[in-house]
């Protein structure tokens, strides 16, 4: 994969296991939208369904998660959820998601949306130091990581990767060994989890303006299934 500046039609990706989908999540995906302009025609959420790194034992099932999340981006066409590793067996590694994507959109640039404390991690995924030959990185910083910061992150990560013009607000891009790029991009992050969430919920007290009301609709419709899965964490 070469890095084209967005001359092909591109498409943002934001993985989580949304449980359950909250507002952050959906503002995230707003404002990347925004930032990344006419790189991208829209913003794809993937639920994951068997999420490699985390205990699932307080996971809503991937039917319930993905139907909360359909009805929360239901206003906005330019956001999507994408059910596609719901398709496959065994863990949902990252890179296997994004091979589907080259198999299902093989003209589609790809734009990986993580935090940075994700980022870093990267040597701990599934062949994460190779997803550059499949997609672009778009690294939101946490945590008061400067452009300079993410520049080092980077060459810690991929020695071999240079500095280049940046396309984004971000100023800061690096290209990287495979094709694809790590943008730097500063946006507003807000402070939900989906633990916090779940704690709330479970405690009998209101979760409202955390979710998206179509979201939270779903969730009071299953309330009796939902609280056995999350009382077994």
């Amino acid at each position: 994969m070469g890095a084209r500046g967005g001359r092909r039609p591109g498409r943002a990706i934001l993985g989580g296991s949304f449980n359950p989908p909250h507002v952050g999540h959906l503002r995230l995906a707003v404002e990347a939208r925004e930032a990344l302009g006419p790189l991208v025609q829209g913003v794809d959420l993937v639920p994951c369904a068997r999420p490699p790194h985390k205990k699932n034992d307080n996971l809503l099932p991937f039917e319930l998660r993905a139907a909360m999340l359909e009805a929360a981006l239901a206003p906005l066409p330019w956001l999507r959820c994408n059910r596609l590793e719901a398709l496959r067996d065994g863990p949902s590694y990252t890179w296997d998601t994004l091979r589907a994507y080259h198999t299902a959109e093989p003209d589609t640039e790809l734009y990986f949306l993580l935090g940075s404390p994700d980022f870093a991690l990267l040597p701990t995924w599934r062949r994460g130091l190779e997803l550059p030959r499949l997609c672009h990185f778009v690294v939101v910083p946490r945590g008061g990581l400067s452009p300079g910061g993410f520049a080092d992150m980077t060459r810690a990560l991929w020695p071999t990767a240079r500095a280049r013009p940046s396309a984004l607000p971000g100023g800061v891009c690096m290209a990287l060994p495979g094709g694809g790029l790590a943008h730097f991009l500063p946006l507003p992050w807000l402070d939900v989890s989906a633990s916090r969430i779940r704690e709330r919920w479970l405690a009998g007290r209101s979760v409202n303006y955390l979710m998206p009301e179509a979201a939270l609709n779903l969730l009071r419709a299953h309330r009796r299934d939902i609280a056995a899965y999350w009382r077994e964490a």
